[in-house]
């Protein structure tokens, strides 16, 4: 099975959850903390146009796809990773692997709102996850440090973001050095349950499309000037 995939000229991991997670265990003995984020179809169509999110999402550790669309789009027909990616199975085994081994996690989100609605998702699907704390960027007046400070002081093992894309890719992009933590896990806001997919992963296959039928073009264009030079 292809382990790497490029769609809307974006580098993507292809992992199964078998495999995405022995590499999660790995990440847990780590100095340093290792990047762990759900890709979606409308992330891609967003970073097509933001240098910013493209090189946060080609530079994480680990990329989530959280849409079996991306991989239709990509011609992919693995039957496993279809369910995995759309049924977001990933997250569910992180989640309760979380909950058995008892790791602690820290809830940054955009909102209170946000942060309060990642607290009853856990408690209401993985009530033994241990919260060490709780921080909504609204909260700080653009005192990033203030934040990052509080995370630092309880020492989580995981951070569960929630802060939108693509704010939530210029956070991690800025301040990942000073975060003392093993994995950051962007979940994103969908991680309940995805909405309006089917639009987006509509539009998102007619870039594809133009894309290819322009590859086509081009090539078409050449071979006809070659063959106009003989």
């Amino acid at each position: 099975m292809v382990k790497k995939l490029s769609i809307l000229g974006i580098n993507l991991d292809n992992y199964t959850v078998r495999e995405a997670m022995l590499r999660i265990e790995v990440y847990w003995n780590n100095t340093i903390m290792n990047t762990v984020e759900t890709v979606s179809m409308g992330t891609l169509v967003k970073a097509r146009t933001d240098s910013l999110l493209k090189n946060c999402i080609e530079n994480l550790d680990l990329a989530i796809i959280c849409d079996k669309e991306i991989l239709k789009a990509a011609g992919l027909v693995s039957s496993q990773r279809a369910r995995e990616s759309g049924e977001n199975e990933f997250q569910k085994e992180f989640l309760r692997r979380a909950a058995r081994n008892k790791r602690s996690v820290y809830l940054l989100g955009e909102s209170d709102e946000q942060v309060g609605l990642l607290r009853e998702f856990l408690a209401g699907n993985y009530e033994r996850v241990r919260i060490a704390g709780a921080y909504a960027l609204s909260e700080c007046g653009g005192d990033y440090d203030a934040v990052i400070n509080e995370i630092n002081i309880a020492t989580p093992d995981v951070i569960l973001c929630v802060i939108p894309t693509p704010e939530r890719q210029y956070f991690l992009l800025e301040h990942k050095e000073k975060l003392n933590a093993k994995i950051w896990y962007g979940l994103g806001e969908d991680y309940a349950g995805r909405q309006g997919k089917s639009e987006m992963a509509g539009f998102a296959r007619r870039l594809i499309q133009k894309g290819i039928l322009h590859t086509h073009l081009m090539r078409y264009k050449k071979n006809d000037g070659e063959e106009g030079h003989e």
